[in-house]
């Protein structure tokens, strides 16, 4: 019976598996006030999000930041090839504690991670994607930092947590908002909305993706008409 559930959840998880190419970084808030309890059931959303992916290198690669008082790398876009190495790591990630400067965890993700030599195929056109999650106010500055990742073609959703500020969320969010803000009373709660969260992060992954396949042809056709043309 159990064995049978898990199967079904499996599938129900891999909703992402076919088409989804990007690069996403997961900016985790560990302040003390989330606490252990409620952190283990942000390693369980964690786990959700990154089981409904085919992580590969070619596929969709995902890097992970802690950030409290100051922000850590847990590890990069290229650190991890496979799935199940990152559900292992997430499995034991460590509560680190401190407070809130969500600001400086988006400038370090800026810096650290949406770059090359972090794994990042931006130059290949691969959809650069953030996810914030956050369950207080921040202590420092967050639209700076935001509007910069923004302003570099990385799309930013913003997940609030019991006493998640509104207004910074909806500071650091792509538009259309309506898509990329979610709040929820509870830790508990994470896992009610991790298949919409899923479902908005493949569809966009998706949709690039068939657009750099469409601008991939369009070229290549051009490049055989000129060919063509030099040779009549």
């Amino acid at each position: 019976m159990h064995l049978a559930l898990s199967i079904n959840l499996q599938w129900e998880l891999e909703v992402c598996t076919q088409e989804a190419v990007a690069d996403i970084v997961l900016l985790v808030d560990g302040s003390s006030s989330i606490g252990p309890e409620n952190f283990e059931q942000m390693r369980r959303f964690l786990k959700t999000l990154v089981s409904s992916f085919d992580v590969r290198p070619d596929r969709v690669r995902i890097g992970l930041v802690q950030y409290s008082n100051l922000p850590r790398t847990e590890f990069l876009l290229n650190t991890f090839q496979n799935k199940e190495d990152i559900l292992r790591y997430v499995g034991s990630l460590p509560f680190r504690g401190g407070g809130t400067h969500t600001g400086r965890g988006l400038e370090f993700m800026l810096n650290k991670h949406f770059v090359e030599k972090s794994g990042s195929r931006a130059a290949d056109n691969v959809p650069q994607v953030a996810v914030v999650i956050t369950d207080g106010k921040s202590q420092d500055s967050v639209e700076p930092f935001a509007r910069e990742l923004k302003r570099r073609g990385i799309t930013l959703y913003a997940i609030g947590i019991k006493e998640a500020d509104e207004e910074q969320l909806h500071a650091m969010a792509s538009e259309p908002r309506e898509q990329h803000v979610f709040s929820v009373s509870d830790f508990a709660a994470l896992q009610e909305i991790s298949q919409s969260i899923v479902q908005m992060l493949c569809t966009g992954a998706e949709e690039a993706r068939g657009q750099r396949s469409l601008v991939v042809q369009e070229s290549e056709v051009g490049s055989s008409i000129y060919k063509l043309s030099q040779s009549l």
